[in-house]
């Protein structure tokens, strides 16, 4: 990473006074090209960062917004449409759900070696450094950050010239375009802002249609990926303020009939113990409100669309409390 940022740094070495650095183009070796091509891919694969983005094509113009978490142990992303028919694409590593809500559809993609903007992937760079001569050039500020102009000139006549800038403080992607030979413009995206940053939760990348989806129409893929998903998401729940000394000491998710499903926890101060239920479906018997059975405390809400239950032989202020502190991740 350190000798790709010297490489990026280059321009800055011959910056002027002005906001933009006036460097020469400086043709990089095939094997500095390949160092810092790979840290940007490395970079779109493994940096936590959000933005909004515009893709032209011609006179078509649409927006759309990227959540990345990739510092977890899975590579997460959402990328979702801001204008037109709404469309979300949620992308777990190599396998993608594609949200169709107009249509009531979710299609999945299995092994997509294929990255959307701003990764790179390594048939890309093999391919770059293969058919195309890779320069340095100006300083740009791009969403409000300083980029290296990176351009890849055809060494051939038979593809088009790519200009990219890079993010020099994280090697980040942050615009591309592509001329043709006859220096038309084909294809622009650029960021028009960005955030970079440990601000990224896993939560972030799911789809705002993942549980309504589940009675849409699924190819065989999407359903596995969306039950899964389902059952994962139950694991996000936890409780903000328990009370002093008590902490989460079980947790447990079971399925319920076809579509239902229990997320359990336990919470204990090493004396006393309370459990929290948290139901997809309720009973014609769920009355919110607290509630005393037996010689335990209940206090039941419904919460997110959940029927939630919390009991134990506590006071009913420390279920109370348990019960509105409880959040989704």
């Amino acid at each position: 990473m350190q000798k790709f940022l010297l490489i990026l740094s280059f321009a800055l070495v011959a910056a002027t006074s002005s906001i933009y650095a006036q460097a020469e183009r400086e043709k990089l070796s095939q094997p500095d090209a390949a160092v810092a091509l790979k840290q940007v891919a490395y970079a779109g694969r493994t940096l936590d960062f959000t933005g909004v983005f515009v893709i032209q094509k011609g006179d078509h113009f649409e927006t759309c917004r990227i959540t990345h978490y990739g510092s977890g142990p899975k590579e997460l992303e959402k990328i979702e449409r801001l204008d037109g028919e709404a469309l979300e694409i949620a992308r777990v590593d190599d396998s993608v759900l594609v949200y169709l809500p107009s249509k009531k559809f979710v299609k999945s993609k299995f092994g997509v070696q294929e990255r959307s903007f701003p990764s790179l992937t390594p048939n890309q760079i093999s391919t770059i450094g293969e058919n195309y001569d890779v320069f340095i050039g100006d300083v740009d500020r791009i969403a409000g950050r300083f980029a290296t102009h990176v351009s890849l000139v055809p060494r051939d006549a038979l593809r088009y010239r790519h200009e990219l800038w890079i993010d020099q403080k994280t090697g980040l992607q942050v615009k591309a375009q592509m001329y043709t030979e006859r220096n038309e413009l084909v294809e622009q995206i650029m960021f028009t802002e960005v955030a970079i940053g440990n601000h990224v939760t896993e939560a972030m990348t799911r789809s705002v249609y993942e549980e309504v989806a589940l009675a849409w129409k699924l190819d065989r893929g999407a359903k596995k990926q969306l039950r899964t998903a389902a059952s994962d998401s139950e694991s996000l729940w936890s409780v903000s303020r328990p009370p002093q000394g008590f902490k989460q000491v079980m947790k447990s998710e079971k399925t319920i009939g076809q579509r239902g499903s229990r997320v359990h926890l336990v919470f204990s101060d090493g004396f006393a113990a309370v459990s929290i239920f948290i139901d997809s479906s309720g009973t014609s018997r769920f009355n919110a409100g607290l509630a005393k059975e037996g010689s335990l405390n209940v206090y039941r809400l419904v919460l997110n669309d959940r029927f939630v239950t919390v009991l134990g032989d506590v006071p009913a202020n420390a279920l109370k409390q348990m019960g509105d502190s409880l959040v989704k991740n």
